[in-house]
C-alpha cells in the first residue's frame, strides 16, 4: 500500500521515522479517521473543523499550502494509487510535530502522514455485551474534545472489553458520569430527547456527535451517572463508522432519520 508523507507518495517500506521523532517519544500530535464510501469523503468540513481546533490547542503550525482543499487532493490521489475510489475505505491522517526539544518543544512545525485502507460501509449492528469501564478515568482538557496520538485510556479499556469479551465498554469522567465509548460517543432516548454526555466530561467531539445533535433538535447534553441508562429507550453508540445498538429499539421515525444522515449521500 502507499502513502502519502508530507505530500510525498512512498510505500510503506519507504516510511521510516527518526528515533527522536516526536510522535514516538511524547505522543506529540493528533488524528483524524475519515469515512470514504459513495465516492465522498463523509463530513470532511467537520473533520477539518475538529483537526484545527486540535492544531491550535496544541501550538501546531502547518505550512500555508497545506489546505483543506489541498488535504483532500492529498487524500484522492492516495485512494487512486491503492485502487480504492470503488470502494468504501478509511483514511487517517496523522499530525505531529517536528523533532527538536524535550517536553519543550523548539518547533511548531509539522509532519504528517495520510494513509488508506479497505473499508466497510457504514452499518448499524446490535451489540448487547456491554459494562462500564472504571480503572480509568477521563477528564476536560484543552485538547481533550479532539484525539490525540496518546490513546492510553481507550487502549486499557479496549484490554478491558477483551479480556471479558465484551462489546464495548463506558469510559466515566473524574467525577463518575457518563463520558463515552471505546471508539465512539455514547447516546440514549428518553421520553422523545437525544441524550448525549457534556464535552465537559472529556469525551471526544465525535464527528457522528455532531451530526446526531444537530438533526435531532430535542436532545440534552449534559452530565448523568450509569443508572440514567436504566431508564432508556434504546442506547447507542455512534462514530461515522457505524452505530451499535446496546439496548432497545428504534421508533420508525428515529430509524429513518439515522440512517439517512449516515448513508443517504444528500444529506
Amino acid at each position: 500500500m502507499f502513502l502519502i508523507y508530507n505530500s510525498d507518495v512512498i510505500t510503506e517500506d519507504e516510511f521510516r521515522l527518526p528515533i527522536n521523532d516526536r510522535a514516538f517519544q511524547y505522543g506529540d500530535g493528533i488524528f483524524e479517521t475519515i469515512r470514504y464510501e459513495n465516492n465522498h469523503l463523509w463530513f470532511w468540513p467537520d473533520h477539518m473543523d475538529r483537526l484545527t481546533a486540535g492544531m491550535a490547542a496544541l501550538r501546531l503550525r502547518a505550512p500555508t499550502q497545506l489546505t483543506s482543499s489541498t488535504i483532500q487532493q492529498l487524500v484522492f490521489q492516495l485512494l487512486s494509487a491503492n485502487n480504492l475510489l470503488d470502494q468504501p475505505a478509511r483514511i487517517k491522517l496523522q499530525i505531529w510535530r517536528k523533532p527538536g526539544g524535550l517536553y519543550t518543544p523548539s518547533s511548531q512545525e509539522i509532519n504528517y502522514l495520510i494513509s488508506a485502507r479497505p473499508g466497510l460501509s457504514f452499518a448499524i449492528t446490535q451489540q448487547s455485551k456491554i459494562a462500564v469501564y472504571d480503572l480509568v478515568r477521563l477528564s476536560e482538557s484543552p485538547f481533550s474534545a479532539c484525539k490525540t496520538l496518546n490513546s492510553l485510556p481507550y487502549v486499557l479499556a479496549g484490554l478491558h472489553k477483551q479480556e471479558r469479551e465484551l462489546n464495548d465498554v463506558i469510559l466515566l469522567s473524574t467525577e463518575g458520569y457518563l463520558a463515552e465509548c471505546v471508539a465512539s460517543n455514547l447516546f440514549w432516548f428518553k421520553n422523545e430527547t437525544l441524550f448525549t454526555p457534556s464535552l465537559k466530561t472529556g469525551c471526544i467531539n465525535g464527528i457522528a456527535r455532531r451530526q446526531l445533535l444537530r438533526h435531532f433538535t430535542k436532545h440534552q447534553e449534559g452530565f448523568f451517572l450509569p443508572a440514567e441508562l436504566d431508564e432508556a429507550e434504546v442506547v447507542f453508540a455512534a462514530n461515522v463508522m457505524g452505530i451499535q445498538v446496546f439496548r432497545g429499539e428504534w421508533s420508525a421515525a428515529h430509524a429513518d432519520r439515522i440512517r439517512q444522515l449516515f448513508m443517504d449521500i444528500s444529506v
